[in-house]
């Protein structure tokens, strides 16, 4: 039995792949496997940011230093331009004196090398009244030599007043410049660019001063500025025509292009297609830059049309936009539009950056494009050999983790770990005792941290807010301190007064531009020298006396001073102040001076001025007053034409409403007189068949009647046989009340006439009848309401010193004040609004008398009339 049990064979506790080890292996196998590529991918990323982030950084760099390059020379042309236009204001008379005078400017040592011409080119009769054209224009030939060009001045060359560098300057003040398209000039054959400054003078456009760069110099200076930089630049204007661009064997000007046109960024793409990302972001930034212009336009929509009605259609939105931010002046430190990254640059054959700037004032495209493949080449071949080794070293420390981490390490880390994750500072303290090695000092010392890191943190977050504080406020500060230099600088570059600042020995430490220009002595012959140094020893002395003057009484003191200049001594009204530091201890004497010269020529100027227009506005309101005589008696003549006319309107009106109701009483009485007939001849029919006497009597009597009725209307009617004849009116009256006797029984209304029997007057019986009826037929509609019981109407008539007064009044709902008011309103204005109103029209017109009412509410009416018989 024993040997039985030693031969069995022993059978294992698990399966080698359910194994610790074998987990542990496979699971530190992919552990390694997930680290080293997990690194090496890691690695390539970030070397890659960098590198391109790196690439970024140098593009702005080189950017930054093209742009200073292309800044000097911009603001060397614009002084120029600036300068040329001040002479030209100060010479405007006088030719001679501008012939000298600008082409010495334009050979200056420091900028002779990129000017190619220059001049200034007045408006019509603004130099010379005679003279259409009177342009002063001088060009560089091709022995560096300026010579004079009067071809624009001939009439058979287009006038230069449509130029494209010519008008947009009206849109621009003094002191601003304005850089052209690049253009090849038709007479010099050159491709250049022209900078143009508006000369202004009595708030009146003068003319503009210009100077020519040559593309093939603004070249060379960039060929210059990148001579120690690798890669390349272009320069584009702002229709995007190139102003510089690497010129070689391979990438020229394209063959098939125009000889008097220069090539565009468009054609570049066509060239080569690998430029596309760049042509898209400079569309792109183009499209922003003229939305945000027009949406913040300072022109008029017709100035703008009036200033590109001779540009081509693909350049008016940029040059309105151009005129627009320019009007705004937001846009003052080159800007960075875009960055591309390009596959293969045709000009590299590498793999490329190019990053696209936004120069001010220009308003130039840079195009800053370097190499990025040697970079990438480098950051491949170290990660190669940082890799291998990074492996190596991984699985050695993988293996010697593999075997020490569980028993040393991981398992003592893990349980304090859950006693972290648990909040349990206790077990951590339990193993820092337990544990004499490093994993129980571990423990203490992060009991210890702990506590401290939480009273750091705290502290942290105090100094970080302190510190974000401070920093804040320094930036304040700095963004202050530019203003104020800036402002400076402006204040002394751009001002017409002398301003300069003299130390206590009396030399001079600060001078503007406009100090130099008077005096004709350059800046650096000023700066550090005194009085005595540069004036006759007399104005010296005087100005070394004011000086004194100033620091003695320690206030500004205002005095006039004579001031040498090229073109004799004048006076200028100077103000000198003293200037002291934090300690209120003097350190120099400040002056600033206008000129009293010109001041006074100002005024006599608009003296002169004021007296013409004085004159012409005395004169035109000579010519006003008579006008406006004339239009009043117009006015006049008009209002009585109108008068007349609306008084006729309202007659018609009258006579019409009167046709109307004498058409509606003819109508009533013809239609009461047929019924009365036919039911006449119904009882005689009847008659016949009954034979009855009695009911013949009422017949008779009906008959009667009617034919009283008849005779009522012949007598009332008789105006067709004669307009005028005697009328014996209460005749008359009664006629006409018999007549109306069936509607005056229907309305329930008893009728009280009052009149001489004797009472005869002269007049139409037509026209009696129309008045008559028409007073009644309005109190019978409007007086009484329905539910009253008693309805009366009283008429009167009586002759008092040959006029006829009729009074009607009724004791019917009479009117309210209001009623009455407007009643008598419409009335006095002769309008004919209703029966009343036209009655009284007409009574006025027809019979120059008078309507009058009185009414009382719940009381009754009394309308009385008058007229002469």
């Amino acid at each position: 039995m024993e040997k039985n049990s030693i031969s069995e064979p022993q059978t294992p506790l698990t399966q080698w792949q359910n194994s610790l080890p074998f987990k542990f292996s496979l699971i530190q196998l992919i552990i390694a496997s997930i680290l080293i590529f997990s690194t090496t991918w890691i690695m390539l990323r970030i070397q890659n940011q960098q590198i391109t982030e790196q690439q970024a950084v140098l593009n702005q760099n080189h950017g930054q230093i093209v742009i200073a390059k292309l800044q000097e020379m911009t603001s060397q042309v614009e002084n120029l331009v600036n300068a040329i236009a001040n002479i030209a204001k100060l010479y405007r008379y006088d030719h001679d004196q501008l012939s000298r005078t600008i082409p010495t400017l334009l050979t200056v040592e420091n900028q002779k090398d990129i000017i190619s011409g220059g001049g200034i080119w007045p408006e019509p009769s603004a130099f010379n009244q005679q003279k259409f054209r009177d342009s002063l224009f001088w060009s560089r030939n091709i022995h560096d030599e300026l010579i004079k060009i009067d071809t624009y001045n001939d009439d058979a060359y287009p006038s230069y007043h449509t130029e494209e560098w010519y008008r947009p300057t009206r849109y621009f003040p003094a002191g601003k410049t304005f850089w052209s398209k690049s253009y090849i000039d038709p007479t010099t054959k050159e491709p250049m660019i022209t900078a143009s400054g508006a000369m202004w003078m009595e708030h009146q456009f003068i003319g503009a001063a210009t100077a020519d760069i040559g593309l093939e110099k603004l070249n060379m200076l960039l060929r210059n500025a990148m001579a120690e930089i690798s890669g390349y630049v272009i320069v584009l204007d702002h229709n995007n025509q190139v102003l510089v661009y690497p010129h070689s064997k391979n990438h020229d000007v394209a063959q098939d292009q125009a000889p008097n046109t220069l090539l565009t960024f468009d054609d570049l793409t066509k060239q080569h297609s690998s430029f596309d990302p760049l042509a898209l972001a400079l569309n792109t930034a183009d499209r922003t830059f003229v939305t945000q212009a027009i949406a913040e336009r300072v022109f008029t929509q017709d100035q703008m049309d009036n200033l590109t009605r001779l540009t081509a259609d693909n350049e008016r939105e940029m040059l309105i936009a151009i005129v627009n931010n320019n009007a705004r002046n937001h846009f003052t430190t080159p800007k960075q539009l875009a960055s591309v990254s390009l596959a293969t640059d045709p000009i590299l054959n590498t793999p490329a950056l190019a990053s696209i700037f936004l120069m001010p004032n220009t308003y130039w495209k840079i195009l800053i494009v370097t190499p990025v493949a040697p970079l990438q080449d480098t950051a491949k071949h170290l990660v190669e050999q940082v890799g291998i080794y990074l492996v190596c070293i991984q699985l050695v420390g993988l293996i010697l983790l593999f075997l020490l981490q569980h028993r040393l390490i991981i398992t003592p880390i893990m349980k304090m770990v859950e006693a972290l994750k648990r909040n349990d500072p206790t077990a951590i303290e339990l193993k820092a005792k337990q544990r004499h090695d490093e994993i129980g000092l571990l423990a203490k010392t992060l009991l210890s941290r702990t506590q401290q890191l939480e009273v750091a943190m705290a502290s942290l977050d105090a100094s970080n807010l302190a510190l974000e504080q401070q920093l804040e406020t320094l930036q304040l500060f700095q963004q202050e301190l530019n203003h104020h230099k800036e402002q400076l600088r402006s204040l002394l570059k751009f001002s017409q007064n002398l301003i300069y600042i003299k130390d206590l020995s009396g030399k001079y430490i600060l001078v503007n531009d406009k100090y130099c220009e008077v005096l004709g002595i350059e800046r650096r012959r000023i700066i550090g020298a005194s009085d005595f140094e540069l004036f006759q020893s007399q104005l010296a002395q005087t100005y070394q006396k004011n000086d004194r003057r100033v620091t003695h009484n320690q206030d500004a003191i205002h005095f006039e001073e004579l001031i040498p200049t090229p073109h004799g001594h004048q006076t200028y009204q100077m103000t000198k102040f003293d200037i002291r530091d934090d300690e209120d201890n003097s350190i120099a004497v400040g002056a600033i001076g206008f000129n009293m010269d010109l001041k006074k020529r100002q005024e006599q100027e608009q003296e002169k001025l004021f007296q013409n227009q004085a004159s012409y506005l005395q004169k035109q309101q000579s010519k006003i007053q008579i006008v406006n005589d004339d239009n009043n008696a117009l006015r006049q003549q008009l209002a009585l034409l109108n008068k007349e006319l609306d008084m006729q309107y309202q007659l018609s009106l009258s006579k019409a409403q009167s046709q109307k109701l004498m058409q509606n009483f003819l109508a009533e009485v013809m239609t009461q007189m047929m019924q009365e007939q036919d039911r006449l001849l119904a009882q005689i029919c009847q008659t016949q068949a009954d034979s009855n006497n009695e009911y013949l009597i009422a017949i008779t009597d009906r008959v009667t009647v009617q034919a009283k009725r008849l005779r009522h209307i012949a007598q009332l009617f008789n105006a067709h046989q004669s307009d005028i004849r005697p009328l014996h009116l209460a005749q008359f009256m009664r006629q006409l009340l018999d007549l109306l006797q069936m509607q005056l029984t229907r309305a329930n209304v008893t009728v009280h006439l009052r009149c001489d029997e004797n009472l005869i007057v002269d007049g139409s019986s037509w026209q009696y009848l129309q008045l008559f009826y028409r007073l009644l037929s309005n109190t019978l509609n409007h007086a009484f309401k329905t539910h009253q019981q008693t309805r009366e109407i009283n008429i009167h008539f009586r002759r008092e010193s040959n006029k006829l007064q009729v009074t009607l009044d009724d004791n019917g709902v009479g009117m309210t004040e209001q009623q009455l008011s407007q009643l008598q309103q419409e009335m006095a204005q002769g309008l004919c609004l209703g029966t009343l109103t036209c009655l009284n029209l007409w009574i006025r017109n027809d019979l120059k008398g008078q309507l009058t009412v009185q009414s009382k509410l719940n009381k009754g009416t009394q309308i009385h009339c008058r007229w002469p018989l």
